[in-house]
């Protein structure tokens, strides 16, 4: 078989010396071969003839029209489905090594006749004009701080022209995670895009107009982009590729951390500010290589403010009769010193700030969600007071901190009855909240252990918490020591 490569030979060295022998033989041709392409001035390739015959038997001929039937009625099957339908309803006629056939057919007809695809718009990015932010889900990297599982998301910036990228470790896609990320993000630039693109999310940047489907933004994030002076914009509804460039680098950082974690060894970190360090170390190595299209952005980016807003929403709230707060939907337990007092709270994307006045009393760990966040040091005095709430309290399943004080209560109620029952265990998380929930929680797993008898006093006894008062033995005195104490005073005189 002659190529293409040896055809160009020939005509260069026919075209250099005219000799057809010489061109033939340095092409590694016989002469007669090489005068054919010569006189005919087509490479092999042009002449060759198109393959449109076929040189067996098709073995498809027979279910080829309802193969196209199949394809026609949803364009969207696969060929691996439709070949394991025929071979369940034609058993024997189809065998597994004829699939990659039958792959062929399949994708030709897709090719010829099959529905029109979405195709990616080339966008044209202009230094410093937009920023493009974005939450993406962790829990797959099976992140865990001090060994226990640790769900987030993280709130992602990305400048679309240089693809500099920011990151910040969010509990929920909200308004307070959006601010974290963007006052991160510019303030390591020291500069502020054109615009900022989010996409439709109802909590963070809009409002929610019941039965309408355009919604425009809020008022808090209008404020705070107007600080900044940087226009708001959306994207589309259900069109995240509008979104393209940080739905990819969503991917890619991922990647990277996924690939750093291989590298680590583990997953799991000591803390909290071990695992936003590591994250810090690697954006800001990726960022080093796009220096160049980075001082392109900076050098048409508007310089940034210096006021830097706080990344949290003061409220003024005051605590009910239950000994709650209530922040959105979740209602937090307080001290019950505090019932019926105002407090000003602080509420950022993770934690919650107590005041009262300048003077800082508490921080709680922020939930999403509706429902009860308690803490039971907070209410053990008023449940031993009135027992009779526990059963029927709508927090009850909160007030089993760890799984083994849940078995206690079953095992107390199942020997000693409801009421009884219910005493016994609001006795022992007394002795939790006092002496240690984890010091209270091992005497219970030894106790179940060795299946010996659990009430509250055993667990009084082991705590050490029997007060032994010292008994004091006072002789009774003697008359005559006074005599001699006369006696001396006299001999004295």
């Amino acid at each position: 078989m002659i190529t293409d490569q040896q055809y160009q030979k020939l005509m260069q060295v026919f075209n250099r010396t005219g000799e057809i022998l010489m061109s033939s033989m340095k092409a590694g041709m016989n002469s007669k071969t090489g005068s054919k392409y010569i006189h005919s001035g087509k490479s092999p390739s042009e002449q060759k003839r198109p393959h449109t015959w076929r040189t067996r038997l098709d073995p498809f001929e027979d279910v080829k029209d309802e193969l196209y039937a199949l394809l026609n009625k949803s364009d969207d099957l696969q060929a691996l489905a439709i070949f394991q339908h025929f071979q369940g309803k034609y058993p024997g006629k189809f065998q597994d090594g004829q699939l990659r056939t039958f792959e062929r057919r399949v994708k030709a007809w897709k090719m010829g006749k099959g529905k029109s695809k979405l195709l990616s718009i080339p966008q044209e990015h202009i230094p410093g004009r937009l920023m493009q932010l974005d939450w993406t889900c962790m829990n797959k990297l099976n992140i865990t701080i001090a060994g226990l599982p640790f769900k987030h998301l993280l709130s992602h910036a990305v400048l679309t022209y240089s693809n500099w990228e920011w990151a910040e470790i969010a509990s929920s896609e909200s308004f307070l995670s959006l601010k974290k990320c963007f006052q991160s993000a510019v303030f390591r630039l020291g500069a502020v895009p054109e615009i900022l693109q989010t996409d439709n999310s109802t909590t963070a940047t809009h409002q929610v107009c019941a039965g309408k489907k355009t919604r425009n933004f809020n008022n808090s994030y209008l404020a705070f982009l107007d600080h900044y002076s940087v226009k708001p914009r959306a994207i589309n509804v259900n069109s995240p590729d509008e979104n393209g460039d940080v739905e990819s680098a969503n991917g890619h950082l991922k990647q990277r951390i996924r690939q750093h974690i291989l590298i680590r060894g583990n997953s799991n970190f000591p803390n909290l500010d071990e695992y936003r360090s590591f994250l810090v170390n690697i954006l800001t190595k990726t960022n080093l290589n796009r220096k160049k299209k980075l001082s392109e952005e900076l050098d048409v980016m508007r310089e940034l403010q210096e006021i830097r807003l706080p990344e949290y929403i003061e409220e003024d709230k005051r605590v009910s009769s239950f000994g709650t707060i209530r922040v959105k939907k979740m209602a937090y337990s307080v001290p019950s010193r505090l019932k019926n007092c105002k407090v000003r709270v602080r509420v950022y994307e993770d934690k919650i700030l107590i005041f009262t006045g300048i003077k800082h009393l508490l921080t709680l760990k922020k939930k999403t969600g509706i429902g009860y966040c308690i803490n039971y040091r907070h209410v053990i005095k008023t449940l031993q007071r009135k027992p009779g709430a526990f059963a029927s309290c709508r927090y009850r399943e909160q007030l089993f901190p760890q799984e083994i004080f849940k078995c206690a209560y079953e095992y107390l109620v199942t020997k000693f009855g409801e009421r009884a029952g219910e005493k016994e265990y609001l006795a022992i998380l007394n002795f939790a909240a006092m002496k240690g929930e984890d010091r209270v929680a091992d005497i219970l797993r030894k106790i179940f252990k060795k299946k010996k008898l659990l009430t509250s006093d055993i667990i009084k006894s082991k705590l050490n918490l029997t007060v032994h008062v010292p008994v004091v033995y006072i002789s009774q005195p003697k008359l005559s020591t006074y005599d001699s104490l006369l006696e001396e005073r006299m001999v004295s005189c």
